[in-house]
């Protein structure tokens, strides 16, 4: 079967995502995300057919018994990990209709992406699914925009105890506060890392905490966060933004200071502010280079959490977990928009979640966000979420974030513009005992903890921009144990990708992964070993670089290599592109049988290892694994650019 490099680009454009442009407006935006999918990849889907025809037939009931065996027995696997599982040959659409929804739209939707969020998160593990994209409101859970200043205090009051009545409703108070004092002993060991070896009093706290927070209501407890973004409608803010600019106050530190029992009320003006908040419910600030002290949310549960920040060069700083835009129990969201700001985190916050809803929202500007662990778009049993809609920002992270799911957790970070830096490193040493490699488990991945839960769902999306993404090991698009983990850099610019052990589209014990470029010149390289296609255990691993002159440095097993039962698809499918230091390709002889397809459909002027790639021609390895380069014929590869380049 011929396939042609146009061709073959133009399907997976087409297929593995809906871009959509920056600039679509919020209604317009829904519609995009509501659009069905084109067809498959049917290039890529003909020639998996094409191995599985030639395979053992019982390698997808295999595979489903496997998984029957393993299926962990607290929480629930994402109903995306359960669809491409079901059908491994599949899997290039299944992501693709998942991405049609979370991948789109541009930054000016900002509004849609978190009900689209908490409607996705419904879809994935709400059984059955949920149609509507939010709970059904009360009466008195509705607001219109306000007339007066005091007519908005009395909105965020109001709708301030319907939250915490919902959040009570979905747990018994002494659950509650059970589930707290096991979050306590255990938000450490999740902040700091653990991976394959853990000890045995680790392993039960790790159990406890999960099976109670499996046994709670997080659905219910989800409903709460519509009711609490009845505050972020369009009218509605423009109203308190109008009324705020209006006011006499208006130049002033702050306009008006209200107590209530469930926290304070702020409203700020102009003025530079330098504010060191203890509890608060409810913040609004007209402008000025303001500081954020945020010390509230230290313990599990509380109160629901808004922050807004209309202009300026703001600092947000915390020195303890869970400091703000963190649902550690509770709704919390905090919206920028505008200015270059700054967030200094600890752990569990800039858009983290555990048990509820955090979400963190930067309109403009160009932006610095830090923080040790478990932040950045990060979720275990609930929804974590960042934002950002433009400027050249940088994400340092330690460890667990940037697009990290945990048991049924959604953690998303979605970059619209600018020229990005992504790190995240200084996380805990790889239990692989490799001297000066660290584990990071960040920027789209999914983590389960083996033996006891599934993953969630991670992922990182750049829309645009010379983006660089620096980790350790278990990054940039993959998954571990019964989750799904993506990296999508839908832009033409130049990337530049480093990771460590697993990278670049990986997947292992059970769990799927996925790395998309759209394209421009883009660099991966490896510190170590296994990456860039690759799947181990019962698992599956996409990688795609759509267009490009490529460069790839990867040792030992990947590009399209797959162990222990499992699938892996590597394509590049524009450019001339050179491979330095690589191993076999389409390596698929470990605990047979294995799909692992190598496809580099770009230009003549490939390189490989020092010399010229071979051109137009196919050949199958050792296995079921298969190498095409060029459009694909039916001359044959010679052995040594397959086995032993």
């Amino acid at each position: 079967m011929r396939v042609g490099r146009l061709q073959l680009k133009t399907l997976f454009l087409a297929t593995l995502w809906l871009p959509a442009p920056p600039a679509l407006a919020a209604s317009e935006a829904t519609e995009q995300g509501s659009m069905t999918m084109p067809r498959p990849v049917q290039a890529l889907l003909d020639r998996r057919a094409l191995q599985a025809a030639e395979a053992p037939p019982e390698w997808v009931v295999a595979l489903q018994r496997k998984l029957r065996e393993r299926r962990p027995r607290l929480g629930r696997p994402p109903a995306l990990f359960e669809l491409g599982m079901r059908e491994p040959l599949l899997l290039p659409t299944h992501l693709a209709a998942f991405n049609a929804t979370m991948a789109a739209p541009g930054a000016s939707g900002w509004r849609s992406r978190l009900p689209m969020a908490l409607a996705q998160w419904r879809r994935q593990y709400v059984d059955p699914p949920a149609d509507g994209a939010t709970c059904q409101l009360l009466a008195d859970e509705r607001i219109e925009p306000p007339t007066t200043l005091a007519e908005a205090v009395d909105d965020v009051r109001r709708l301030a105890f319907a939250v915490a009545s919902r959040q009570r409703s979905a747990m018994a108070r002494r659950a509650r506060t059970r589930l707290a004092e096991t979050y306590a002993k255990t938000v450490g060991q999740l902040s700091v890392g653990f991976s394959t070896s853990i000890s045995a009093s680790e392993r039960r706290r790790l159990r406890r905490l999960v099976a109670r927070l499996d046994s709670a209501n997080l659905a219910d407890a989800l409903c709460a966060a519509d009711v609490w973004m009845q505050l972020l409608q369009p009218g509605w803010l423009t109203a308190l933004r109008q009324l705020m600019t209006n006011h006499a106050n208006a130049d002033a530190t702050v306009i008006e200071r209200v107590a209530t029992p469930l926290g304070e009320i702020i409203v700020g003006g102009r003025a530079d502010a330098r504010l060191h908040i203890e509890d608060v419910l409810f913040l609004a600030d007209l402008g000025g280079d303001d500081f954020y002290g945020v010390e509230d949310g230290r313990d599990f549960g509380g109160e629901p959490q808004l922050i807004i920040d209309f202009a300026g060069n703001d600092r947000y700083q915390s020195s303890r977990p869970a400091g703000y835009a963190a649902g550690v129990g509770r709704v919390a969201i905090l919206l920028d928009v505008a200015g270059d700001d700054t967030y200094l985190g600890e752990t569990h916050s800039q858009g983290s979640a555990v048990f509820g809803i955090g979400v963190l929202v930067d309109v403009a500007g160009d932006d610095h966000y830090r923080a040790q662990s478990f932040s950045q778009g990060a979720a275990l049993f609930g929804v974590g979420l960042l934002l950002d809609g433009g400027g050249t920002d940088r994400y340092h992270i330690r460890a667990n974030g940037q697009g990290l799911g945990m048991t049924e957790g959604l953690g998303l970070l979605l970059e619209y513009e600018g020229d990005d830096r992504y790190a995240a490193v200084g996380g805990p040493p790889t239990n692989y005992g490799t001297p000066g490699l660290t584990d990071a488990w960040a920027q789209g991945v999914s983590r389960g903890i083996r033996g006891i839960a599934p993953g969630g769902i991670g992922a990182l999306v750049d829309y645009q921009g010379a983006d660089s993404y620096d980790a350790g090991g278990f990054a940039q698009g993959g998954a571990y144990y019964w989750g799904v983990g993506q990296l999508l850099d839908l832009g033409q610019e130049d990337d530049d990708l480093l990771g460590s052990r697993y990278s670049a589209g990986w997947a292992a014990h059970g769990g799927i992964g996925h790395h998309f470029n759209e394209g421009g010149d883009d660099r991966y390289q490896s510190r170590h070993i296994v990456g860039a296609g690759i799947a181990w255990d019962y698992s599956l691993a996409l990688f795609v670089d759509a267009d490009g002159d490529d460069f790839y440095r990867f040792g030992g097993l990947g590009l399209g290599a797959a162990a222990h039962h499992s699938a892996s698809w590597f394509v590049d499918a524009e450019g001339a592109d050179r491979y330095v230091e690589v191993g076999p390709l389409a390596r698929a002889d470990i605990e047979t049988p294995n799909f692992a397809l190598f496809l580099d459909a770009g230009d003549a002027g490939n390189q490989l290892n020092g010399q010229p790639a071979p051109t137009a021609c196919e050949q199958r390895s050792a296995g079921l694994g298969t190498v095409v380069w060029g459009d694909g014929n039916s001359a044959a590869c010679a052995d040594r650019d397959v086995a032993t380049p």
